[in-house]
C-alpha cells in the first residue's frame, strides 16, 4: 500500500538539518526499498523546510515506525507529520 508523507519542519532547524544530514541520507539508503520518492520541500530562498515522501508499506503502523526512525525526527526537526493513503494516477 502507498502512503503520502508530508513533513513540516519546526522553524529554525536549518543548522540541525545540516548536522544530521549524513545520518539522514544513510537512513534513506537503508530504507530505499520502501521509498517510492523522497525529497525536501523548499522555501523561496531554496532552504529545506520539510519533506515529501511516498512510501510503500504494508500498513500505517509501518509508515509511522519508519518516519519516527528518521534521524531528522530523532533530532527534533519535525513540527507536523501528515500520513495518508496514496494512489498514483498519472506518472
Amino acid at each position: 500500500m502507498l502512503f503520502a508523507v508530508t513533513i513540516e519542519d519546526k522553524p529554525g532547524m536549518a543548522a540541525t538539518r545540516r548536522a544530521v544530514r549524513a545520518a539522514h541520507l544513510a537512513w534513506l539508503e537503508q530504507h530505499r526499498e520502501m521509498l517510492v520518492i523522497a525529497g525536501p520541500i523548499m522555501d523561496a530562498e531554496g532552504n529545506s523546510i520539510g519533506s515529501v515522501r511516498v512510501i510503500e508499506a504494508p500498513d500505517r503502523a509501518a509508515v509511522d515506525a519508519l518516519t519516527e526512525g528518521d534521524p531528522f525526527a530523532r533530532a527534533g526537526c519535525f513540527a507536523r507529520v501528515s500520513i495518508n493513503p496514496y494512489r498514483i494516477v498519472f506518472k
